[in-house]
C-alpha cells in the first residue's frame, strides 16, 4: 500500500511539474493617477492589477521635491525601506515602501506626501511571489545616484543573504531600449530592473544603457529573501530574445502608412531564429502578406476584430526558421489600406527547432483588468508565448509577462501608445499563466495569444490546478 501511495505521489509530481523553487514576477504597474505638483493620490483600480495572495508589494515613489511619504491600504502594514531612500538635489527624491501578506484583490491604496511633489510625482507598483510554500521577508536595500552619468549608468550593488529577488527602481532617466538593463537583470515595462533568483553573496551593481542625451540617474534597490533560504534556481531555458522592434516616432506615432504595403526596419536577423510580427490598427484590416528573412505564415487563428470598436483589429505573422542571409527590413502588405503599428520579435533557441504550437483569441467585456487569451500548450516541449491586446486608451501593465518595454521611449508594455500592447514570455513548459491587463478606461477589449514550441522536456500530464504558476526561467 505504501508503494502504491508513493507511486501516486510521484505521478502527481510529474503531472504538476513539481514547481521548482523559484521567485515569480507578477506585475509592474505604472500608477498614472498621481499628478505632478500634488501631495496625494489613491484608489488605483484600472491603473494597476488587483493583487494576488501571499505576494510582496512594493511602491517606488519618486518626486522632484525633497518630501517624505506614507503609504496605506490593502489590509497591510507598510514599511519604508530607509536604506533605499536617496535625494539628488535638482534631480529626484526616491522612496521605497513594501508590504507582505496583504489582502488579495487590492487596488485601493493611498500615498500621501508631506508637501507638494514638485514637477514630478512618479509612482510604480511591483508585485512578486516567493517560492512555493515559502514565506518572504526583507533582506537588504540600497541607493545610489549620479548627476553626471550618461550613456551607461550604474545601479546599486548589494550583499544578499539567500537566493533573493532584487528590484531596482530607476528614475530621472530611462533605459535606451527594451534591453537596457544588463543581464542577469530584465528590463521591466516601466524601465526598472528585476533579478529573479539572485544568488546569495555579492550582487554586482548592474549597468543600464540609458536614453541618448540623458544625464543623471537615481537608483533605489530592494531585495527580499524567503524561508526557502539559499537554493539552486531553475536552469536557464534554451530560448532567448534576440531583438524587439516597434516603429520609432520618425516612422509615425500613429503607425506605418500601409497603403496597403509598407516596410519595417529591423536589426540584422540571425539564422534559424523565430520571427514574430504583431499588427494592430483601428481600421479593421488584418495582415495580408509578409516577406523578408525567409518564408512567413499569416495564420487566421490570431486574427480578431471588435472590442470597443468594430474597427479594432489584431493579427499576426511568423517565420519559424530565419534565413542564413540576414534581413534588415520586413516587407508588409496589409489586406487593405490602414495606418498600422507593429511589434517585431526575434527569438533564438539552443535546443531543437521552432514549430507552431497553438493560438487563441478572445473578446473581453468591459473590465478594469481584462484577461489575455487562454492557451493550452503541448506537453513535453518548451514554449515561447506572445500575448497582445487592443484597448482604446491604452494599458499600463500586464501580469507575468516581463518582456518587453515598448515604444522605445517608454510606454510600458504598449507597442502602440494608447492603443495596443504586446509582450512575451519564454521558456515555459507544460502550462502558461493567463495574463491580465490594467484598463482604467473600463471598456471592451480584444486579445490574442500565440505559442511556439521547440526542443523536448519532461513528459507531463494535464495542466496544474489553479493557483500554481508555470515555471518560468
Amino acid at each position: 500500500m505504501k508503494k502504491v501511495a508513493f507511486l501516486f505521489a510521484l505521478a502527481l509530481c510529474f503531472a504538476w511539474n513539481c514547481r521548482a523553487q523559484t521567485w515569480t514576477y507578477i506585475q509592474e504597474s505604472v500608477i498614472t493617477y498621481c499628478a505632478n505638483n500634488t501631495s496625494s493620490c489613491g484608489n488605483f483600480v484600472g491603473t494597476m492589477l488587483p493583487t494576488q495572495a501571499n505576494t510582496i508589494w512594493i511602491f517606488g515613489i519618486s518626486t522632484t521635491n525633497d518630501v517624505t511619504a506614507t503609504v496605506s491600504g490593502g489590509g497591510a502594514t507598510w514599511t519604508e525601506c530607509s536604506t533605499c531612500t536617496t535625494y539628488l538635489s535638482g534631480f529626484r527624491r526616491n522612496r521605497v515602501f513594501y508590504a507582505i501578506g496583504g489582502t488579495a484583490g487590492s487596488t485601493n491604496f493611498s500615498i500621501t506626501l508631506s508637501g507638494s511633489s514638485g514637477s514630478a510625482f512618479a509612482v510604480t507598483f511591483v508585485e512578486v511571489l516567493p517560492p512555493a510554500g515559502a514565506t518572504a521577508s526583507f533582506d537588504v536595500g540600497g541607493a545610489t545616484a549620479s548627476s553626471t552619468c550618461s550613456g551607461t549608468c550604474t545601479g546599486v550593488g548589494l550583499t544578499l543573504s539567500s537566493t533573493d529577488v532584487v528590484v531596482q527602481f530607476l528614475n530621472r532617466t530611462a533605459p535606451a531600449n527594451w534591453k537596457g538593463w544588463a543581464s542577469p537583470y530584465e528590463t521591466l515595462p516601466n524601465g526598472d530592473g528585476i533579478h529573479v533568483n539572485a544568488r546569495a553573496g555579492s550582487e554586482a551593481a548592474p549597468s543600464v544603457n540609458v536614453l541618448p542625451g540623458a544625464t543623471g540617474a537615481v537608483f533605489s534597490a530592494i531585495a527580499f529573501k524567503s524561508s526557502a533560504g539559499s537554493f539552486t534556481p531553475p536552469a536557464a531555458g534554451p530560448m532567448s530574445l534576440v531583438s524587439f522592434v516597434d516603429p520609432d516616432p520618425s516612422q509615425g506615432l500613429n503607425g506605418l502608412n500601409c497603403a496597403p504595403s509598407c516596410g519595417l526596419t529591423v536589426p540584422a536577423t540571425g539564422s534559424g531564429h523565430l520571427l514574430y510580427l504583431e499588427a494592430a490598427n483601428t481600421s479593421g484590416v488584418f495582415l495580408g502578406n509578409v516577406s523578408g528573412g525567409g518564408t512567413w505564415v499569416v495564420p487566421t487563428s490570431c486574427q480578431v476584430k471588435g472590442g470597443q470598436s468594430s474597427g479594432n483589429a489584431l493579427s499576426c505573422a511568423y517565420l519559424l526558421s530565419s534565413s542564413s542571409t540576414p534581413a534588415t527590413s520586413i516587407s508588409i502588405t496589409m489586406a487593405g489600406n490602414a495606418n498600422t503599428m507593429f511589434a517585431f520579435y526575434e527569438v533564438a533557441t539552443s535546443s531543437g527547432t521552432f514549430a507552431f504550437d497553438t493560438a487563441n483569441t478572445a473578446t473581453n467585456a468591459a473590465s478594469t483588468s481584462p484577461s489575455g487569451a487562454t492557451l493550452s500548450l503541448s506537453q513535453g516541449v518548451t514554449d515561447a508565448v506572445f500575448q497582445s491586446i487592443l484597448v482604446n486608451g491604452g494599458t499600463s501593465s500586464v501580469s507575468y509577462f516581463p518582456d518587453v518595454r515598448g515604444c522605445q521611449s517608454g510606454c510600458g508594455p504598449q507597442f502602440w501608445n494608447g492603443q495596443a500592447a504586446s509582450d512575451a514570455i519564454l521558456n515555459v513548459s507544460g502550462s502558461v499563466p493567463v495574463p491580465k491587463y490594467s484598463n482604467q478606461q473600463n471598456n471592451a477589449t480584444i486579445v490574442s495569444g500565440v505559442a511556439f514550441k521547440a526542443g523536448s522536456g519532461t513528459a507531463q500530464a494535464p495542466n496544474p490546478p489553479s493557483g500554481l504558476t508555470a515555471v518560468v526561467n
